[in-house]
């Protein structure tokens, strides 16, 4: 007779950004099909995206943030307005960091959530966990950001910008975000001593995750000699109960093969570079379908050359499967569903992780990048038909859509989270201090941390 599971109930500290939010909603289905309880704990703004998958939710920061409506124009930028941004973005990020310290520890404990499910940007998530002394997981829905993420900057155009003011400001803003001597990270060591904690590094050694989980398949991941401990791949979540159902003309096909065009939603802010591919594809014997991603009106773009089909959203995981190749930012999404469909790409990544990536991509020669910051139609142009004039690149793409099917990354990444608490002898493992203060009456203080993350 088989022994019955324990079953959970989970917390997850997501990200509000599609490409994260994907992957993290199909794990915790994956996980309530399993009989566990599953409930994010995010923003108001995608209460109705999580509960719509049948998954809990409680909101966090539910006043009105005071950046709603503040955003910093980007049009004509110059050294002010580029400075501008980043005190708004860096501000931003510690407000939101303030309000997780704030009202994250108190919602989980009342909730009675017994393990955290913790994005790995979501970058307060280790310390509320270390707080209450729950058992948690880092998961990467990307490349992860301890491999690094900028492997090759001069053949990505990592650091693409309108002008040399704004690259050297974006690159101080991930350098500070991210970054363990940037301010945003120093401000949160800041509140984690007033709470009796130890610096941020020190969270690996002294309160670890029971395991770092990682969508990006091994196969298409640089060579490595070693791995972090508790460490590991999993394959692309292939599932298409996350994505909510989209209008698309499909009487506007023509029959013709497709190029699938898609910018991603949170970096997609470049208008002329959609203009560029429609002139690239101009002259092809193929139909062109743009995804703007929501981030413009579909009117903007009507007189595009050629004619393309563009759309606000599409129905990716449907097109993919109808396309010949894919033109990408270089998302983790869009790439793991381009390959799970076999399709090669033409890779602009744009920021983040994206040109990690797609380094990636094209050491394996699934993919040709370009680098954002040089970027024209007739670049494009060669690019697309170095991979229609060429095998090589669909056969890497059909090699990889192999491997990756028979991955199972869902499962796998399901077995490692139940088989690590089953492992677990009780939460008071955790508690590895014993010198720690008690957090009980610490965490409901909001003047523990508030101004500590301001920007300095």
């Amino acid at each position: 007779m088989p022994i019955e599971r324990k079953k959970w109930h989970f917390g997850v500290l997501s990200f509000t950004g599609t490409g994260h939010l994907i992957p993290l909603i199909l794990l915790s289905q994956q996980l309530r099909d399993r009989g566990h309880k599953v409930t994010f704990f995010e923003k108001p703004k995608i209460e109705n995206r999580v509960r719509e998958a049948g998954l809990e939710f409680c909101p966090i920061g539910g006043s009105i943030s005071p950046f709603k409506s503040k955003g910093p124009k980007v049009e004509n930028p110059g050294f002010r307005s580029e400075l501008s941004a980043l005190q708004f973005n860096l501000t931003r990020i510690a407000h939101d960091m303030e309000t997780y310290l704030n009202e994250t520890p108190s919602v989980l404990k009342r909730t009675g959530v017994d393990a955290l499910i913790i994005d790995e940007i979501a970058l307060t998530g280790p310390t509320v966990a270390q707080m209450l002394r729950l058992p948690y997981f880092i998961f990467s829905v990307s490349v992860p950001l301890n491999f690094g993420w900028n492997p090759y900057s001069w053949l990505s155009g990592y650091r693409y910008s309108a002008s040399w003011i704004s690259g050297l400001l974006n690159a101080i803003l991930e350098v500070s975000a991210l970054q363990v001597h940037g301010p945003i990270r120093r401000g949160l060591d800041d509140c984690r001593r007033q709470l009796g904690l130890g610096p941020l590094r020190e969270v690996e050694k002294l309160f670890p995750p029971l395991a770092q989980i990682v969508q990006l398949p091994q196969c298409l991941d640089l060579p490595r000699n070693k791995l972090p401990r508790n460490f590991y791949y999993t394959g692309p979540f292939a599932n298409e109960t996350a994505r909510p159902e989209v209008e698309f003309p499909w009487d506007r096909l023509d029959g013709r093969p497709i190029i699938y065009a898609s910018l991603g939603t949170t970096r997609n802010v470049l208008p002329a570079v959609f203009h560029m591919i429609a002139e690239a594809c101009r002259d092809l014997d193929l139909q062109l379908v743009i995804s703007l991603g929501g981030r413009f009106d579909p009117e903007l773009f009507r007189d595009l050359p050629g004619n393309p089909l563009v759309t606000r959203y599409a129905p990716q995981l449907e097109l993919l499967k109808l396309a010949k190749i894919v033109i990408t930012h270089g998302g983790p999404n869009t790439v793991f569903e381009a390959l799970m469909e076999g399709k090669p790409m033409v890779a602009i990544p744009l920021a983040h992780d994206q040109p990690a990536v797609a380094a990636r991509l094209s050491r394996l020669k699934i993919a040709e990048v370009l680098p954002v910051m040089r970027l024209s139609a007739e670049r494009i142009r060669k690019a697309v038909a170095k991979l229609l004039s060429d095998p090589s690149y669909f056969d890497a793409a059909i090699e990889m859509q192999t491997k990756l099917q028979s991955l199972r990354g869902l499962d796998r990444a399901v077995e490692v989270i139940e088989k690590s608490l089953e492992r677990q002898p009780s939460r008071s493992h955790f508690a590895m201090n014993d010198e720690w203060p008690s957090s009980g009456d610490r965490f409901e203080r909001p003047d523990v941390v508030t101004a500590s993350l301001a920007p300095r």
